[in-house]
């Protein structure tokens, strides 16, 4: 029977059985392994982004050490802040020329505690003490405003700078039923 058709007539037969092959080996083949290729540049790009937030746990880890350490402690945020301002005072000729006041804010999530601290001293002295709660405090208790002024000292005659400090802590309130 092959040997009655024409030539034209076997060429398209041997194409229309080249084209069911290509169609039945992408079909059985080369389709599953596309699919494959695809997942795997999937899983490849997922791998890549896991090693990428892999390189950032240390710095979490280290950043959740400080807010347990800023909040763990059993002396209040007030106490903290007297205690580091009174020893900064101390050792850098500055005086503390009110004593701390405080307010408190409660909603129902949340707890407000505001402190004001005045001092005196030079303005190297008290922008370094800023400075230094500003870092050292950054989570517990925020500065929300520090104000410079100065006020003339007549008996001494000279003019003595002062600084307000203005802090806040927030915490937030549980409700355990």
């Amino acid at each position: 029977m092959y040997d009655k058709l024409t030539y034209r007539k076997k060429s398209i037969a041997i194409f229309i059985l080249f084209f069911l092959f290509i169609v039945m080996a992408y079909k059985l083949s080369f389709s599953k392994t596309l699919e494959l290729n695809d997942e795997i540049r999937k899983n490849e790009q997922k791998l890549t982004w896991l090693k990428e937030k892999e390189k950032e746990i240390p710095f979490l880890k280290a950043k959740m050490t400080m807010i347990e350490e800023a909040y763990s402690d059993s002396l209040s945020v007030r106490d903290k802040l007297t205690a580091t301002i009174s020893d900064y005072a101390e050792n850098h000729n500055c005086l503390v020329t009110e004593i701390p006041s405080s307010s408190h804010y409660s909603s129902e999530n949340i707890k407000i505690e505001t402190n004001t601290f005045t001092l005196r001293g030079s303005f190297s002295d008290l922008l370094k003490l800023e400075l230094k709660l500003e870092n050292e405090f950054k989570i517990s208790a925020k500065v929300v405003s520090a104000k410079f002024f100065s006020l003339k000292d007549h008996q001494m005659k000279r003019k003595n700078l002062y600084l307000t400090l203005i802090t806040q802590s927030f915490n937030q309130i549980t409700n355990s039923k």
